[in-house]
């Protein structure tokens, strides 16, 4: 990448940061973690996720601290061509295969569990939901030092 391609990227990502801090934040309903876990983890996958394991306290904490959904203007996530969209993500299926994409977005609504998202990375991961102007940011994985 040429130093002005980084440079106005660099600006972008800037831009783009300042613009975060006068959106609105939604994080997902507490409430909603068993039911989304239920529709995803059915049949076999229902053992492998029960309350009393450690997959369940990550994805509880991944879903209650990790997950957040940022409305910004429309404008300003044109500007940013770079952001992977929701339909570019496929979809978690493995125990329900069953599932399908949402038509529409709705924050209180949206199951992230559907879908194959790098909860492992180790940064910041940002989706832009298609023909809307919200985005999707998973927080990076707490690293514990050994």
């Amino acid at each position: 990448m040429s130093l002005t391609k980084q440079a106005c990227l660099g600006l972008l990502l800037l831009a783009f940061n300042f613009s975060t801090v006068q959106a609105q934040v939604t994080k997902p309903d507490p409430a909603n973690f068993e039911r989304f876990i239920a529709q995803v983890y059915t049949g076999s996958g229902a053992d492998y996720i029960k309350p009393d394991t450690r997959r369940y306290a990550y994805m509880k904490e991944l879903f209650e601290k990790r997950i957040s959904y940022i409305k910004s203007d429309a404008e300003k996530l044109d500007l940013d061509s770079n952001l992977k969209l929701l339909s570019e993500v496929p979809m978690y299926n493995l125990y329900n295969p069953g599932l399908s994409r949402d038509s529409g977005f709705d924050p209180d609504r949206f199951n992230p569990f559907k879908y194959q998202f790098d909860f492992y990375a180790a940064k910041k991961l940002i989706y832009r939901i298609d023909g809307t102007e919200y985005l999707i940011v998973i927080a990076p994985q707490e690293r514990k030092n050994q």
